[in-house]
């Protein structure tokens, strides 16, 4: 059994599931900044209370697979993206105390509402500007990190943190349009007209420039020229059907192609790097772990992983429907 294929497997998994879910939550916490309305930004923050927190597992799921199994990777990783990795831990963590104080302390409510606002959108763009370091190239030589802290700190990857965080501004309005009413749906709706094609355009762009600047590209797009006109097609289908939603002031239909078409934009990715754990340097094979921590790992992963799949359905069936206009504790 090919248990570094495995271990693969399920990172994919947990980081496609952290960017579907963590991602919609994100994009509310940045959408917080452009509504002035005080009890529109109450009811936007209390259709992610239930959920937001528990999302993030994923994200330290992934971490903890790349810890366990692809230790070389997780070395060279941290080293390459430290700097963007710190911010977005102290970012993450300051969404966590502004969410707790912006209920608290009501007299300055306005203000922990930007604060968490900041820090969603600082996280998420690190969580951009890594994707596009590791698809801009990480220096390695003798299975070390031979870079500097700030080779991320350019213009591709910089690139790549606005199009990560557009991706999260249309879950976020997507969720909006699903869980809200009257001022905070119409408000979801206006912000979705404009994201929507302003994350395509950006994607767009992001296609072609990496395939300028990296020829691993453009002999990955040979390779793969099928599938990964398929995934353009597939991502193409899911926003027209996106947007034909909000026209028809559908509910579930645009969140269901949100999710779609950032999960086939992750898939394309996948395509695009495998057998790469890190794009182009290192395959999944020359980075994984010993055979025993391999099995130790994945006997953990089979058995804590149903358990938050479970929780988080509960929760999620649990607060299903639209959210109070008094939130969940009234």
């Amino acid at each position: 059994m090919d248990l570094p294929l495995l271990s693969a497997f399920f990172a994919a998994f947990s980081i496609t599931l952290y960017v579907l879910l963590d991602g919609f939550d994100l994009g509310v916490g940045a959408l917080l900044l452009l509504e002035p309305n005080e009890s529109s930004r109450n009811q936007m923050v209390d259709s992610i209370t239930p959920t937001w927190d528990g999302n993030e597992t994923w994200l330290v799921m992934t971490g903890v697979t790349l810890l366990a199994a692809f230790p070389i990777a997780y070395g060279i990783l941290m080293r390459a993206f430290y700097v963007p990795v710190t911010i977005m831990v102290l970012a993450l963590g300051l969404r966590g105390v502004s969410f707790e104080f912006r209920f608290q302390i009501k007299r300055y409510r306005h203000f922990w509402d930007a604060v968490f606002s900041l820090a969603s959108i600082v996280a998420a763009c690190m969580q951009g500007l890594i994707l596009g370091g590791l698809i801009q190239g990480v220096p390695i030589h003798a299975d070390s990190f031979s870079g500097t802290v700030f080779d991320c700190w350019r213009p591709f990857p910089i690139l790549c943190a606005v199009d990560v965080l557009a991706a999260y501004v249309v879950l976020g309005a997507c969720w909006l349009n699903l869980k809200t009413a009257k001022l905070t749906r119409s408000f979801a709706e206006q912000t979705l007209r404009f994201t929507l094609p302003a994350f395509l355009i950006l994607f767009g762009i992001g296609c072609l420039t990496a395939a300028r600047i990296r020829s691993e590209v453009r002999m990955a797009w040979e390779a793969h020229s099928s599938s990964l006109a398929s995934i353009v097609v597939l991502m193409a289908m899911a926003a027209v059907v996106l947007f034909g939603g909000i026209v028809k002031r559908l509910e579930l239909q645009p969140f269901v192609a949100g999710l779609a078409m950032v999960a086939f934009g992750i898939v394309g990715i996948v395509i695009l790097i495998f057998p790469n754990i890190i794009p182009f340097r290192l395959s999944l094979w020359d980075a994984s772990a010993s055979r025993l921590s391999q099995v130790f790992f994945l006997i953990g992963a089979a058995v804590v992983t149903p358990m938050v799949l479970t929780y988080s359905a509960y929760a999620y069936w649990v607060f299903r429907g639209k959210t109070p206009e008094n939130g969940w504790e009234l």
